[in-house]
């Protein structure tokens, strides 16, 4: 079939630990609390909220309040515990779009993911270091015009966090390209 398919929320949320390299593989234990954004509000509001990404456990361990529910995971058509789901909605919307964009979840994920890029590969040269981002988020290596892309992107990026004031590390560039690929359709869709 040429249609592809997206992942389940939960598929994304742990996609995105299992790069990143936070993913905790534990089975069992007590559920995480739910992150609750300045945004979820309501009477019941649970006094503490739970960390950004869950202590890095599969979204299998967030403990659901029916009123009080995972904003990342509710963008990708995550059940609301209301009632029984037969077959969930697959919807392609723009907030799927912005959550990638913009959602805190991503981007603390992407730097995650960035610094344990230079941490496994310290003396790397860049087709090296992009070959291993592509094996991870979509498990093949990258094409020549795909490299060719990643390099000039990366100088691009390079020379924008040198424009910056008081940026002088090297991280800032390979946060922004791994936030870039895990913006790509590649990692949410299957083919």
């Amino acid at each position: 079939s040429d249609l592809v398919r997206r992942l389940e929320a939960e598929a994304i949320h742990d996609a995105l630990l299992a790069v990143s390299g936070r993913l905790d593989p534990a089975l069992g234990g007590p559920p995480v609390p739910v992150h609750l954004t300045e945004f979820v509000i309501g009477r019941g509001r649970p006094d503490q909220s739970g960390p950004l990404d869950g202590h890095g456990r599969r979204s299998l361990y967030t403990a659901l309040r029916r009123n009080f529910l995972p904003t990342t995971l509710q963008a990708f058509d995550f059940p609301t515990p209301f009632s029984t789901v037969g077959r969930r909605n697959v919807t392609n919307v723009p907030a799927q779009s912005l959550a990638v964009m913009n959602d805190p979840f991503f981007h603390q994920q992407a730097e995650l993911w960035a610094r344990r890029l230079l941490k496994e590969h310290p003396q790397a040269d860049l087709p090296t270091r992009v070959r291993a981002l592509f094996l991870q988020a979509y498990h093949r290596s990258p094409t020549q015009p795909e490299l060719e892309a990643c390099r000039a992107t990366l100088a691009e990026l390079k020379a924008f966090h040198a424009s910056e004031p008081g940026d002088s590390s090297e991280i800032g560039p390979w946060i922004d390209f791994c936030h870039a690929l895990l913006n790509a359709n590649e990692f949410i869709y299957l083919p």
